[in-house]
């Protein structure tokens, strides 16, 4: 009886564990693809250097830059989805128009992508642009990238992929750092999960819809799991108790006395166990579904347009932004 108790304690502390620690989430966004992407002849691909925020000039941001495309570049070679065009030869083409690939690091815009793509004679250009790069000095870091493919000659969105990632750190004891996951680690799961969508894209060959389901809702639905049978468990053994403690009082003899007491206080003790354990599960899996960021963003659709609503944290405060695509 000790071992079952012992393991059960165990997998409770796992659970609750792996469940509040440190973690990063992938918000569910669904992408946008054009429905006709199967019959786009679209071969020779540049990828272009990938936008940061402008918080980030003097702060490292050509280095993110140069990082995130390169990953992004050999995740779309290695798939070999398209003749990729980058390294020098983008680089030289961006010279010629910006001067310097800080200033299209920091203020390139799908326009000049596309002029770039022309003169370099690809079917399409890759653009991608951060719009949050945030390592928070409490429990929260945060990515956000949007990468897009334009068609050069029709000028048309082909896809958007948007990938959105939240660093969720556990609470520290005193005198511990906080433990929540860095931007940059953040930034190549973004990246790579963007190549990810983009080849589950060109797999399905058109549209695709993302699964809701993030991490923090398993392991909240596997505690709920876990405290319903806990409770049940518990609740059987409290009826078990009961009826221990009705045979007592109409035991006729000194053994069945001595045997309907000890029932009694073993069904007790598993009881008072098993209820606590069951009620912490429910609580624990009730906090990770209420305390998922992923349940606070909302994509709608319409025929052409897609908006996401999203909570923003800046350093100045917190609001809300909205995220077109046209």
């Amino acid at each position: 009886m000790r071992r079952v108790l012992f393991c059960i304690v165990l997998a409770t502390w796992l659970l609750a564990a792996a469940g509040c620690g440190r973690q990063v989430i992938r918000t569910p966004i669904d992408p946008y693809v054009a429905s006709d992407l199967s019959t786009r002849q679209i071969k020779r691909v540049a990828v272009l250097p990938i936008i940061v925020p402008d918080y980030l000039r003097g702060k490292g941001g050509e280095a993110v830059s140069v990082d995130l495309t390169n990953q992004l570049m050999a995740d779309l070679a290695g798939d070999r989805l398209f003749d990729v065009v980058g390294g020098t030869v983008v680089t030289d083409a961006l010279a010629e128009q910006y001067g310097r690939l800080q200033d299209w690091v920091f203020d390139g815009n799908i326009v000049g992508a596309v002029k770039i793509g022309r003169e370099l004679k690809a079917d399409g250009v890759v653009f991608g642009r951060v719009t949050r790069y945030i390592q928070s000095n409490l429990d929260q870091s945060e990515f956000e990238i949007r990468v897009e493919l334009v068609e050069i000659a029709s000028m048309e969105t082909v896809w958007s992929i948007h990938e959105l990632l939240i660093g969720k750190g556990a609470a520290p004891g005193y005198g511990e750092a906080v433990t929540t996951p860095s931007a940059r680690e953040l930034s190549n799961k973004g990246v790579r999960g963007a190549a990810e969508r983009i080849g589950e894209v060109y797999e399905a060959g058109g549209p695709i819809e993302v699964s809701n389901i993030s991490g923090r809702k398993i392991w909240g639905y596997s505690l709920l799991t876990a405290g319903a049978v806990t409770s049940v468990a518990a609740g059987y053994y409290l009826a078990l108790s009961a009826q221990a403690y009705q045979k007592y009082q109409d035991a006729d003899s000194a053994a069945d006395l001595s045997q309907y007491q000890d029932d009694a206080e073993e069904y007790d003790q598993m009881w008072m166990i098993l209820a606590p354990i069951g009620l912490g599960l429910l609580g624990g899996g009730t906090y990770l579904l209420l305390t998922d960021p992923a349940r606070n963003y909302t994509t709608i659709e319409t025929d052409n347009t897609r908006l996401t609503f999203a909570p923003t944290v800046t350093t100045g405060g917190v609001g809300l932004t909205c995220l077109g695509q046209f």
